[in-house]
């Protein structure tokens, strides 16, 4: 670093072949490892994070032949510099040069295990890496040395990235410096001291929000202590409101919060929950447990009836469907180009564009208000309802979207997830359908009881939101296009009928929902 030779950066280069042999060869390893492990099994963890390790490795091998290059590091030593400046830049040389000193006796924790050893070499690693960066001296934002400070603050954060493929080795990929001693606090608020714990990861959220489940270290594969969820502050925030907001309403169905982890200026912040028994309803419906499904709706209809009555307000609710659409539709059409209509012309008659008929429909629903307010979940999907037989009980959770708004905002998301499940057989589809007609008719039943006459336009332009904005999870165009023709043909329907007689307007459901 400080006395840069050639010789030496030769023998550097001359070993990236040696190096990208060994990734090669650890990566092949790997993939034959894998293919007999129990995916998230303890051995398939320790193989996935071997890997992980090995491709660090060479991403800082790459950063050290950067660092080395002979010719950016003469420059830096035969820069026109004098008196001070080259004074500063020689002290900065130097202090470089102990950083990396640092990391390369760091890198020699770097080793898998088949015991804890894991764990504790990723919190030793872990622990230095503040001191790294604190060593680090201060330097121009521009030149040769700028570059050279970047590659030696990368080589930093792959360190890093390595503590964290250390800790998964043990606990699996919900496991990172980040969240470790929240995720010891959490299991140790449950069970002994001195207990071990595991971690597994229940769940990956388009997000990117971790969602594990907590474990007393010989417990049984069924005996959960307690649901770990971290993500962005906000939403964590979000959720805790929600919660709260439950519980002041109706308590029964919402999860219990058994700690938090949220502190101001943190970018991410975490929660432990109760672990509720039961299935979901989309785990149900996948696995084809009808009876058990049928089960669900029932009880979640008369759980529906007793939150909408308790929450109900006399404030009108109009939760601007168009606009939701609005929000979500860039990012439906980056998953399917030309999915939605640009408008037709057709022997002198001329359709409306799909965004000419959100325009329309904008308009429309401004005079659609619902005639009073409840409490809703926000996000109503068929991975967000727990069923419990044993007890017979209902769960909601990820409640971070709970507000007071329009109960046709609810049904008509869990309409639609019901309908876009990955099930293409004839008669698990009739299943679907059955079902989605039967919380049709509780909730037009609803509706009626309580003189909401809207009830039906309403519900229209929220599947034809609803029907939009999931595109933008289905990969497979042809079913993306039967979702999308459903949106365009509910949206126009609406358009066409009186505007003053919307209430007249009788949703089209056997052909909106028959395949």
């Amino acid at each position: 670093m400080t006395q840069p030779k050639g010789a030496v950066a030769k023998r550097l280069i001359d070993r990236q072949g040696y190096r990208s042999t060994l990734l090669e060869k650890v990566e092949l390893a790997v993939a034959l490892d894998v293919q007999r492990r129990k995916v998230d099994g303890a051995g398939f963890q320790q193989s996935k994070s071997l890997e992980r390790l090995a491709s660090l490795l060479d991403q800082l091998g790459h950063a050290c032949l950067e660092v080395t290059h002979i010719r950016s590091l003469e420059k830096l030593s035969n820069k026109d510099l004098k008196g001070d400046r080259k004074g500063d830049l020689k002290s900065n040389l130097k202090g470089y040069a102990k950083v990396i000193r640092s990391i390369g006796k760091s890198l020699k924790l770097v080793t898998i295990k088949l015991d804890n050893a894991n764990t504790r070499q990723g919190l030793k690693i872990g622990r230095r890496i503040p001191k790294l960066l604190a060593r680090l001296p201060e330097t121009s934002s521009t030149g040769a040395c700028a570059v050279l400070d970047f590659q030696i603050r990368r080589m930093v954060q792959l360190l890093s990235e390595l503590a964290d493929a250390l800790l998964a080795a043990n606990f699996g990929p919900a496991v990172r410096l980040q969240n470790y001693k929240q995720l010891k606090k959490a299991a140790h608020a449950m069970a002994d001291q001195d207990a071990g714990f595991s971690v597994e990861r229940l769940a990956l959220t388009r997000s990117g929000s971790t969602i594990a489940t907590l474990k007393a270290e010989h417990a049984d594969a069924g005996e959960v202590m307690a649901v770990y969820k971290e993500g962005q502050s906000k939403k964590v925030i979000e959720e805790l409101s929600g919660v709260d907001q439950w519980n002041q309403v109706y308590p029964k169905v919402a999860p219990t919060v058994l700690s938090q982890h949220v502190e101001k200026g943190d970018k991410l912040s975490s929660m432990v929950i109760e672990h509720l028994p039961g299935h979901t309803l989309e785990s149900l419906l996948l696995n084809h447990q009808w009876d058990a499904a049928r089960q669900l709706i029932d009880k979640l209809q008369k759980t529906l009836r007793k939150i909408w009555k308790s929450s109900r307000t006399a404030e009108m609710a109009q939760p601007g469907y168009m606009q939701q659409l609005r929000k979500r539709l860039p990012e439906s059409r980056h998953t399917h180009p030309g999915l939605f209509s640009e408008g037709q012309t057709i022997c002198g008659l001329t359709r409306p564009s799909f965004d000419q008929l959100i325009d329309h429909v904008g308009t429309l629903e401004k005079q659609l208000r619902a005639p009073f307010s409840v409490l809703i979940h926000g996000d109503f999907n068929v991975d967000n309802i727990i069923y419990d037989d044993l007890k017979e009980r209902i769960y909601f959770i990820d409640l971070h979207r709970a507000s007071y708004s329009d109960y046709v905002q609810d049904l008509s998301v869990l309409m639609v997830s019901i309908y876009r499940l990955p099930i293409l057989d004839t008669a698990p589809r009739a299943e679907l359908m059955g079902l989605i007609h039967q919380l049709y008719q509780f909730a037009r039943r609803f509706a009626k009881s309580n003189q909401d006459t809207s009830f039906d336009a309403r519900l229209a332009i929220a599947l034809g939101r609803s029907f939009a904005t999931s595109t933008r999870f289905i990969y497979d165009r042809q079913f993306a296009s039967a979702l999308a023709l459903r949106a365009g043909y509910l949206l126009e329907a609406i358009t066409l009928v009186n505007p003053h007689a919307l209430d007249t307007y009788k949703l089209p459901l056997e052909d909106i929902f028959h395949d």
